[in-house]
């Protein structure tokens, strides 16, 4: 089994890597649609809580095949690294979190092309709440200390939105809103990106507001979020495995998709609006847009067009880093994480409509 090995070299990164997608969770998915007991086997998916729950999947041959080749440990997965990697997130948890909104997701949308599929499938515009919500509750269980042990909710997590990302690409093909120039829905390049974002990009925001990390940490954290992507289905070709070649990594990705798009924009836009209702009583009304400016840099914030922010005050980043901002955006935070958190795919699960049940 191959390792994370980017090559910064690789000439085939770019329009080849659009093509392809998540093919053996694709797989998986239509054989579930082609099953006369389709919405028995969701309804069962749909409320997976723990890993143990997984075995309830292994009566059927497809989900077994898939689970024991394609979302099991990887052979390289470092136990003693990955744990450094949680303490980390333990240590930094409300600023790595609340770099998922302010950083990493406005990152996302600056691929003109891989905004296509979020802005098509309307609920990131629409719902931009639960939708942050439901991002950091994935981050959240991957990061536990348990997360890929039988009592934890890492895998059973991966599992659902690695078929809910098939469930989107079959959706959004059929439903003739695609433009092939885009590349498949949530192909290489757009997972291999958000793996990225939520990685390496969420640490040099980290770095960039004054917290120290050290190489090593660093990479140790780079490495448990690869045995995420490998798990979610990104080739190992294109994980990072060393502060290099992440850096190069995102290079590329930029490089090659980085542009203007109307879809971009007003996913920026949804997002901000609501970062800046939830901050702007802690700050100011100009606050979100200024320091999610601050952490992409000029470019990618012109990209997203995102207005120019004269009066980014440095001082900010000291009450930054004493204010509580996860607090600040979702009060309820806390208290969700010390009590059963409904599954947030429940209204995915609902939605999907089975071939043989169509009239």
């Amino acid at each position: 089994m191959k390792s994370p090995h980017f090559n910064p070299s690789n000439t085939s990164f770019g329009a080849n890597t659009r093509q392809q997608s998540d093919t053996a969770a694709d797989s998986v998915f239509q054989k579930l649609l082609e099953h006369p007991e389709s919405s028995s086997i969701l309804r069962q998916i749909n409320q997976l809580q723990t890993n143990t729950d997984l075995k309830q999947l292994q009566s059927l041959d497809f989900f077994q095949d898939f689970l024991h080749q394609h979302l099991s440990l990887p052979p390289w997965a470092d136990a003693e690294r990955m744990q450094n990697a949680q303490k980390l997130f333990a240590q930094h948890t409300q600023m790595i979190m609340s770099m998922l909104g302010f950083l990493s997701l406005p990152y996302c949308y600056a691929g003109a092309n891989g905004a296509q599929v979020l802005y098509l499938s309307q609920r990131i515009r629409q719902d931009i709440e639960n939708r942050l919500r439901e991002t950091g509750q994935f981050v959240w269980e991957v990061m536990q200390p348990d997360a890929f042990d039988l009592s934890g909710k890492g895998l059973a997590n991966i599992l659902k939105v690695r078929l809910l990302h098939a469930h989107i690409r079959f959706q959004i093909l059929k439903s003739g809103q695609w433009n092939p120039a885009w590349g498949a829905p949530i192909n290489q390049m757009d997972m291999a990106g958000t793996n990225l974002a939520f990685s390496w990009i969420c640490l040099r925001g980290l770095r960039k507001i004054g917290i120290s990390i050290n190489a090593q940490a660093a990479e140790d954290f780079l490495h448990l979020w690869n045995v995420i992507g490998y798990l979610s289905g990104v080739e190992p070709e294109w994980l990072p495995e060393t502060g290099k070649s992440a850096f190069w990594l995102d290079k590329r990705i930029a490089q090659s998709e980085f542009q203007t798009s109307q879809a971009g924009k007003e996913l920026t836009q949804s997002l901000l609006g609501f970062l800046t209702q939830a901050t702007q009583a802690q700050f100011s009304a100009g606050f979100a847009s200024a320091y999610t400016r601050f952490l992409l840099g000029n470019e990618v914030a012109d990209i997203l067009g995102i207005p120019t922010a004269d009066y980014w005050n440095f001082s900010w980043i000291r009450l930054i880093q004493s204010r509580n901002l996860l607090q600040i955006i979702f009060p309820d935070w806390q208290k969700q994480q010390n009590t059963e958190i409904k599954q947030v795919f429940e209204k995915q699960a609902a939605q999907i409509v089975l071939p043989h049940s169509q009239s």
